[in-house]
């Protein structure tokens, strides 16, 4: 059980901005302008996806 089933685990709008951010390689000003959002809502985005990753991962044993 690694990141991609912690992944699972996100809404759908914040898996978009991970997968765009860490796959796309796209920053945060590319990925509103592509999504049509504001900056601040992908900013918000994807900090609640990187916190709900986070405790993911701990629940899961996967953090050191």
């Amino acid at each position: 059980m690694g990141v991609a089933d912690a992944l699972s685990a996100l809404t759908e709008v914040q898996r978009e901005v991970i997968d765009l951010a860490y796959y796309g390689q796209l920053s945060q000003s590319e990925i509103a302008e592509q999504l049509g959002i504001p900056l601040g809502t992908v900013k918000t985005r994807t900090f609640a996806a990187l916190k709900s990753l986070r405790a993911e991962l701990a629940q899961r044993g996967t953090l050191p």
